[in-house]
């Protein structure tokens, strides 16, 4: 008896213990839809997205469609459906709603995006176009997708014109912005340098970050036999209105500024 008493009681102390482990442990949701900071983005439907509607138990109401110009998609019993806007879930209701009664008692209905509407890229990129949307996209991810910047791009003249506003003026944004489908981005190439004066070969050059005079002026074909070295001035491109200033030969250049070389008189 004692012995089987002792049993009882180890038992009783060993599920206590897994009870209160399996209390302490946190349980854990799987929800697909949240993001890093917990909150859910709804995805708005338009032209160029490929969605797949499908109808658990109803093979011929399956249908893998595009979302046309208009903003309309063709679904069995329910002709046209104006999707432009929805979310899939607004779009799963609207269907859900349209067959339930009529052609089926309890539809169960999953819409899914195949492949969503393109973004679009322009401008000092290798491989400018459109591509279609990948979600947590942002500019840096977006030039990788267009195969990288040129080496004439500037990155400060990185400008986008979100599909979403209506004035379609480009705003400055960062390597970090977030892009949307249907946005557009533009990288600028860096405004051109121009050189005059005594130079073998006057023009305009690409600028280049960490250019200095003397690396532009080996550009340009060097200084000419005339001349003066000591007489280089620089207009910067944001202050044209100013007086010319003198400059060094390991001064900065920057995009759109204006060098002129004098002659030397002896």
């Amino acid at each position: 008896m004692p012995i089987i008493s002792l049993l009882l009681n180890s038992l009783i102390l060993l599920c206590s213990a897994s009870l209160q482990h399996l209390a302490a442990e946190p349980l854990i949701e799987n929800n697909s839809t949240l993001t890093s900071n917990s909150k859910q983005i709804a995805y708005h439907l338009s032209a160029g997205d490929k969605l797949r509607i499908q109808v658990f138990g109803e093979d011929d109401l399956k249908l893998d469609t595009l979302v046309g110009k208009d903003g309309k998609i063709s679904y069995p019993f329910l002709g046209e459906i104006n999707v432009n806007g929805l979310t899939t879930q607004q779009l799963k209701s609207t269907i859900t709603k349209g067959l339930q009664g009529s052609y089926l008692i309890n539809p169960e209905v999953n819409v899914s995006i195949l492949e969503y509407r393109p973004f679009f890229i322009h401008g000092e990129v290798k491989a400018p176009g459109g591509y279609p949307y990948q979600p947590a996209l942002s500019l840096r991810k977006a030039i990788a997708l267009s195969g990288g910047v040129t080496t004439r791009a500037s990155l400060e003249l990185a400008t986008l014109i979100k599909e979403s506003d209506s004035s379609k003026i480009p705003v400055k944004i960062d390597l970090d912005t977030v892009i949307n489908p249907g946005d557009i981005i533009t990288i600028q190439a860096y405004k051109r340098i121009f050189v005059d004066g005594e130079v073998k070969k006057p023009g305009s050059f690409d600028f280049q970050p960490g250019l200095t005079l003397h690396k532009i002026i080996s550009l340009a074909g060097g200084f000419t036999e005339r001349a003066a070295r000591d007489k280089i001035y620089i207009v910067r491109d944001a202050n044209l209105s100013q007086k010319p200033m003198e400059a060094n030969l390991s001064d900065a250049v920057f995009p759109g500024d204006s060098i002129t070389i004098k002659q030397s008189f002896f």
